[in-house]
């Protein structure tokens, strides 16, 4: 599998919406993509997790290999704390520094960055609404899953027309974190 990613949150956070963009991107480029979501009866509040495969190779199996995902965001802990074990030694792990508080076990197994996700989306961009956006460009950044420009595409397609500024102003801000991140190791 060429990259097996996982995003963990709570209702309402806008992860399954990265989950499909990510997904959508990979067919559009000629390859295959997958998101598979998990997530409680509770409308907003409970704790969801999206699994993103995307391979050149037909996917068999939807889920994520427990023990193989190289790439993990979060944004909230009860989230993070229940899906962290599916990540592999070494694996990237994404976090929200204001939600989310790894222990230092997590940090020795994990290489974990903290990206101020809601803060970027709320403060800068102006529209917390765009969280996952922000969150979407920082995981392609870190992985470089998906071509950015089809990402870009396929992001921009799902949102209405009067909202594209912001959610490219957003984009362009999560990856500048990332790039940040990745620049001081």
């Amino acid at each position: 599998m060429e990259h097996q990613l996982r995003f963990t949150g709570v209702g309402g956070q806008g992860v399954l919406l990265a989950g499909e963009i990510l997904a959508e991107a990979k067919i559009r480029g000629g390859g295959y993509g997958v998101k598979a979501s998990t997530y409680t009866s509770q409308v907003r509040g409970g704790p969801t997790k999206v699994d993103i495969l995307l391979d050149q190779e037909e996917i068999l199996y939807p889920y994520a290999m427990d023990g193989n995902i190289d790439f993990m965001l979060s944004v909230a802990q009860m989230s993070y704390d229940i899906y962290k074990s599916g990540i592999k030694k070494k694996g990237i792990v994404v976090i929200e520094p204001n939600l989310v508080a790894p222990t230092q076990e997590d940090r020795e197994m994990y290489r974990i960055y903290e990206i101020p996700i809601i803060t970027i989306a709320k403060e800068e961009v102006g529209n917390v609404v765009t969280q996952s956006v922000v969150a979407l460009a920082a995981t392609v950044t870190f992985t470089n899953c998906v071509p950015e420009d089809l990402v870009i595409e396929t992001m921009l397609s799902k949102v209405p027309p009067k909202v594209a500024d912001v959610n490219k102003k957003a984009y362009e801000l999560g990856k500048k974190y990332a790039l940040e991140c990745l620049k001081n190791g």
